[in-house]
């Protein structure tokens, strides 16, 4: 394509959607009108302003808000805006922004509503299992040792298959190392529990637990960077208070110790810290690989850190120390990031905890985004199973997502909070000659940590739940998230995407598909195969482009300029009106 040519079609292009942004509006007298019907305007020219990324993913980066349904999520999102000032509703989190999504369906094999070591095993090995199981298939039920020592049941995951692909790889997490989402990486156990061999019990006798795969056996102990909680599983526990709390080892071995004598033993170099500030200190260049344990079990909820601690690094720092580690590669590289105590805060009926553990969870995907070439960046954001919790009718606008409604049941006269369960420890009624009393919220401080929303059923932990979770991607390949899809189709696109695992011989893209990046060595599978158009998109600029997906990132930038003037008006305005019973029709 000539550069007059390609001067010709930009001009045309950009020429049909720029009288969408233009002032050839009708005109409204009030000025939110006018807004509220610009930014639905603008919406369309962004979403005119978007191509399909056909090109080879060198990295794939995948997030996962445990436990962050699309409830958690929106919950998640008001309370970030309102932390800023803002009204909250009309905000977004970061990859809500991002140019595709989709639904994903979580049951499993056995279980209408999932559990994580399950949900973890379909997302990341492509194929759904039972309840309670890690790194195998549908013949392994829930603790059957001996059907999971039986390697035609095991199923390999992404991080095999980046592996085998040369890619570098990390796992990063806020839970233990060991615990059902990071262990669906690396180990085939029928029993999530079976963190250490203190565990096993007369079950698992014969098992290899999953902390002692994670350090001896592929693919774990290739892993280059591990950083998240889980110390006492390892044998490396340093709070004598916590001893027997999740689980202690019965061999006496020390696996973190273990696994920096194999690492020097090898020739390479590699550490071994505990501590915020051990981190902050890494030679990434003059490191193969790192391991970090910042907790002996899990890591502390985020709300309930001391301000100016420097023992536990943020969910952040350790996203962007494993991203600096692993960019060293020029194969590429696969990272898992776990916002894994989202899921916690839920099932102990405290949206309070939840909500600042997503909002955490943000901060460190929106650093990563600065840190990624998006044009060979694979990067999902999702969940692995919903939670039991419901946003209630009717507080007005900008009402405090942890507060209470504002408005009196027209059947006992009390007031209730917005976020509510279904099931959990949060069951505070009382009944007196056959009729229930609840507490009255107006009475309580419903922002304190100890404070657990009301659930309808008794429980001593809230329950999953069972309807579909979100999928948002962007770069390489992430358009072919566009229905709603089984979770097990998440791995096959992350395989697809960076020609890897059982993509590797067959990721040929359509003829009609355009590109940007050639493929790495290794995985250039198109070499040969397909021309490498990269003046299909001659004005890329990858320095200015927020999402690379863009057609044009100078009218993009003009177009997310546009949005955020209008989303900080909207979300300054106070917005009330009074309690009607046609609000309950």
């Amino acid at each position: 394509m000539t550069g007059l040519r390609q001067t010709v079609v930009r001009l045309a292009w950009v020429s049909a959607v720029l009288p969408l942004v233009s002032s050839h509006v009708p005109h409204f007298a009030s000025k939110e009108t006018q807004l509220w019907w610009d930014l639905g305007q603008n919406e369309v020219a962004s979403a005119l302003n978007v191509r399909h990324n056909w090109n080879v993913a060198k990295n794939v980066i995948m997030f996962l808000g445990d436990g962050m349904g699309i409830t958690a999520n929106t919950a998640a999102r008001i309370y970030k805006g309102q932390k800023n000032g803002m009204n909250g509703e009309e905000g977004y989190l970061t990859w809500e922004r991002f140019p595709t999504a989709a639904l994903l369906k979580t049951y499993n094999i056995d279980k209408q509503v999932p559990d994580s070591a399950a949900t973890a095993t379909a997302y990341l090995s492509g194929v759904k299992a039972n309840s309670r199981t890690l790194g195998v298939n549908s013949a392994v039920e829930f603790g059957d040792c001996a059907a999971s020592k039986n390697s035609e049941n095991h199923v390999s995951s992404i991080l095999q298959w980046a592996q085998d692909a040369g890619m570098s790889t990390g796992i990063v997490t806020t839970t233990r190392v060991t615990h059902a989402t990071p262990a669906a990486l690396y180990a085939h156990s029928p029993h999530r529990n079976w963190e250490c061999d203190g565990k096993l019990g007369e079950d698992g006798a014969g098992c290899k637990d999953i902390a002692d795969q994670l350090i001896n056996d592929s693919p774990g102990k290739n892993v280059k960077v591990i950083l998240g909680g889980g110390r006492q599983a390892l044998g490396a526990g340093l709070d004598p208070a916590s001893n027997g709390t999740t689980c202690t080892r019965q061999d006496d071995r020390n696996l973190a110790h273990e696994w920096l004598a194999h690492k020097t033993a090898g020739g390479h170099t590699a550490k071994y810290i505990t501590t915020a500030e051990d981190l902050k200190k890494v030679d990434t260049k003059n490191t193969d690989y790192l391991l970090g344990l910042f907790a002996d079990s899990h890591m502390p909820f985020v709300v309930e850190l001391e301000e100016g601690q420097t023992e536990v690094p943020s969910l952040e720092e350790m996203a962007l120390k494993a991203i600096e580690m692993l960019k060293k590669s020029k194969e590429g590289f696969f990272l898992l990031v776990e916002g894994g105590r989202i899921d916690h805060g839920l099932h102990k009926n405290s949206p309070h905890r939840a909500v600042e553990e997503a909002v955490a969870m943000d901060r460190a995907v929106a650093a990563a985004l600065k840190e990624v070439d998006l044009e060979e960046t694979l990067v999902l954001v999702t969940a692995d199973h919903s939670h039991v919790l419901t946003i209630n009718g009717y507080p007005d606008r900008g009402n405090d997502i942890l507060g209470i409604t504002g408005k009196e049941s027209n059947v006992d006269g009390l007031n209730y909070t917005t976020l509510m369960f279904t099931t959990g420890p949060g069951f505070n009624y009382s009944t007196e000659n056959m009729t229930v009393t609840r507490h009255d919220v107006t009475l309580m401080d419903t922002r304190d940590l100890e404070y657990k929303s009301v659930a309808a059923v008794p429980m001593t932990s809230e329950t999953h739940g069972g309807e579909d979770v979100a999928v948002w991607a962007t770069g390489p390949m992430a358009h072919l998230f566009h229905r709603t899809h089984e979770q097990n189709y998440v791995a096959h696109v992350m395989a697809y995407a960076a020609c890897v695992g059982p993509s590797q011989s067959k990721c040929e893209r359509p003829k009609t598909a355009t590109f940007t990046k050639k493929g790495t060595s290794l995985r250039s599978v198109l070499a040969g195969q397909q021309k490498v158009d990269h003046t299909s998109v001659p004005w890329y600029n990858r320095e200015t482009s927020k999402f690379p997906t863009a057609v044009d990132p100078d009218l993009q930038e003009q177009l997310d300029e546009k949005e955020r003037k209008i989303l900080k008006w909207l979300g300054q305005q106070a917005r009330s009106s009074p309690w009607s019973e046609d609000l309950l029709e």
